[in-house]
């Protein structure tokens, strides 16, 4: 959350026409990089940011090159696969298991 000298930065920063005029100009990291003197606050949560979702995105790849390896192509859909490897929550295999009951052959 921000704190309010980073309220008060993000405020101004928001309400400047000239740096609205900058950010469309140039690339993300190159307008957050420039204005960082005279907002530092908000410009270093800013840039942290993108690392942080720049490491989502690898860690989809990796999940996807995985769930697509050539002993696995034969999948059809890969989406809910792909989102239970991203998800935080970890299911419980062990549970689950033992609330069904094993089929017996006949």
């Amino acid at each position: 959350m921000f704190r309010l000298q980073e309220e008060e930065e993000l405020t101004e920063l928001q309400s400047d026409r000239s740096l609205k005029l900058k950010c469309n100009e140039v690339s993300p990291d190159m307008f957050w990089l420039s204005i960082k003197a005279e907002f530092p606050l908000v410009a270093a949560k800013v840039l942290l940011l993108q690392f942080s979702t720049s490491y989502l995105c690898e860690q989809a790849f990796s999940c996807l090159t995985t769930i697509k390896s050539n002993s696995r192509n034969r999948l059809l859909s890969v989406e809910e696969e792909l989102r239970v490897c991203l998800s935080k929550i970890r299911p419980g295999i062990g549970e689950l298991c033992k609330e069904k009951q094993a089929q017996v052959s006949h």
